[in-house]
Parts: structure tokens; C-alpha cells; sequence
């Protein structure tokens, strides 16, 4: 065998082999992209191409229908809700949905309206306030230093933060937790 045999045998290998770890990593990323969320169009397609590929592939965590997916998501539960469900039922997140998309589908009330836990939208000079610490630069590291600082909590800080910015206010840290002469 002849060297540029070799090397022509070799090079084919090895890109071969890059081939198959791109598409192995295109197809991993790809799932876990549809199983962040199922039931977008992307995660349905992700699905539909797999089971036409003929891998046994599920779209919703075990256990967990698409079917109990829509029922609780459809009859206006928010995510505050599914948090109170979780701590009353002492269930993690994908059970708590689970048990609670079932019993709408069984025509069974739940503990409480959709609804019922929803956080009200802030005020818009809270939201700017909010949105002018963030631009600024900080992090949510720099929101748990101020609370402590602060002894408030995470909404309260940076809507505090956010207007001493607006204000032309020095805060107590600079963004990223990186101390200031100023004090609080």
C-alpha cells in the first residue's frame, strides 16, 4: 500500500468520524431542545421526525401525557398555581401537572381557580425601573447582595436599585458585586 493510499484511507476515516460526533451532537442537542419544550412546534416536529425514524421517542416526560399537558396549561393555570399545587401535594413539578391535568380531564376540581396564585403585573414605572437595573449591568448575584444589604426582597431590590439608577443614585455595589464607596 502506497502512503497517499493511506493517508487518502485515513482522512476519510477521520472525517467520518467527525461526520457521525456532528450528527450525534446535532440529534442530542435537538432533543434536548424539544424536551425543554414539548409541545412547541419544534418539539412536535423533533417528535414526529423521530417516531418517523423509527425511535421510540416521547415528547412529554414519563408519566406525563400530552393530553394532561394541555388540559392544565388550557384551563388557565399559571405557573404560580402549579408552585402552590406542588408544595400542597408535596409533589415535584412534572407529577404536580400531571395529577392536576388528569383531574380536569376527569372533570374533577382542583384545590383552588386558575389563577388563583398569579403574580399581578407590576406597575410600568416599576418595569422601567426593574429593566434600568438590569441594563445597567447587574446580575442576579448583585439582587441576592442588595437584599441582604437591604433586608428586601427580589422585586422590592430591583425596583429600589432600578429607580436609584434612574435617579442618578450611586447604589451600595457596582454591577457584578463589585463594592462602591457609597453606603445604604
Amino acid at each position: 500500500m502506497t502512503s497517499s493510499a493511506r493517508t487518502l484511507r485515513s482522512k476519510t476515516i477521520r472525517l467520518t468520524a467527525i461526520g457521525v460526533a456532528a450528527t450525534t451532537l446535532c440529534v442530542g442537542g435537538a432533543g434536548l431542545a424539544a424536551a425543554a419544550n414539548p409541545s412547541s412546534s419544534f418539539g412536535q416536529a423533533v417528535g414526529t421526525a423521530a417516531h418517523a425514524a423509527g425511535v421510540d421517542w416521547s415528547d412529554m416526560p414519563e408519566g406525563y401525557t400530552q393530553a394532561q399537558y394541555e388540559a392544565f396549561w388550557g384551563a388557565g393555570y399559571s405557573p404560580e398555581d402549579q408552585a402552590e399545587l406542588e408544595e400542597l401535594w408535596s409533589l415535584e413539578p412534572t407529577e404536580a401537572k400531571s395529577r392536576a391535568g388528569q383531574m380536569i380531564l376527569d372533570g374533577e376540581q382542583l384545590p383552588f381557580a386558575p389563577g388563583t396564585h398569579t403574580t399581578p403585573e407590576l406597575p410600568a414605572d416599576e418595569q422601567a425601573a426593574i429593566a434600568a437595573f438590569f441594563d445597567a449591568g447587574y446580575t442576579a448575584d448583585d439582587v441576592e447582595a442588595l437584599n441582604d444589604l437591604w433586608d428586601t426582597e427580589h422585586v422590592e431590590t430591583k425596583a429600589r436599585a432600578g429607580q436609584m439608577i434612574l435617579d442618578g443614585e450611586e447604589l451600595p455595589i457596582g454591577p457584578a458585586g463589585a463594592a462602591t464607596s457609597a453606603a445604604s
